[in-house]
C-alpha cells in the first residue's frame, strides 16, 4: 500500500511515460472533484487539457520539486518542461522550450486522487514562448514583456 505522498508523486511522474489515459485510470478517481480553473473541468475535461498540453509539447518532462503531506492531503510543486511543436491555446508553435511551474493540492482516498486544486504560472510559460498572449477558456492571460 502506497502513502498518499507516493500516490501523488507517482501520478505526476507518470506524465513522463506520455500515456495519460493509463495514468488517469491508475491514479484519478472517477468521482474526482476538480477545483482547478474554478471547477470548470471534470475528470475527463482535465484529462483533455493535459492531452492537449502533451500534444503541443511531445518531449514533455515533469520533475517533482517539493511535496508536503498531511493525512489525506498532499501539496506538490512541479516543473513541466518541453519544446512547443504545435499551437497551444493561441500561441503559435515556434520550437521554443517552455517550463510551466505548478503547485497542486490533492486529496487522496483509496490510492486515488479524489479532489484536486492547481495554481499554475501560465504567464511565465507564455513569456518563455516568445512573450505571447493566449486565451484560456475565455480569460486572456498576458505576459509582462
Amino acid at each position: 500500500m502506497s502513502t498518499t505522498k507516493e500516490v501523488v508523486r507517482n501520478f505526476y511522474e507518470g506524465y513522463n511515460e506520455h500515456d495519460l489515459e493509463k495514468n488517469w485510470e491508475k491514479f484519478v478517481s472517477r468521482q474526482l472533484v476538480n477545483h482547478a480553473f474554478g471547477g470548470a473541468y471534470d475528470r475527463e475535461a482535465w484529462l483533455g487539457v493535459e492531452q492537449a498540453y502533451l500534444s503541443a509539447f511531445p518531449d514533455l518532462r515533469v520533475v517533482v520539486l517539493d511535496q508536503v503531506a498531511e493525512a489525506d492531503k498532499v501539496a506538490t510543486r512541479i516543473e513541466m518542461t518541453g519544446t512547443q511543436k504545435e499551437d497551444f491555446y493561441g500561441v503559435r508553435a515556434a520550437g521554443a522550450v517552455g517550463t510551466l511551474r505548478v503547485t497542486f493540492f490533492d486529496r487522496v482516498n483509496d490510492e486515488k486522487i479524489v479532489e484536486h486544486w492547481a495554481d499554475a504560472d501560465v504567464g511565465g510559460l507564455l513569456q518563455e514562448l516568445n512573450g505571447a498572449t493566449a486565451t484560456l477558456e475565455g480569460n486572456t492571460v498576458a505576459s509582462a514583456s
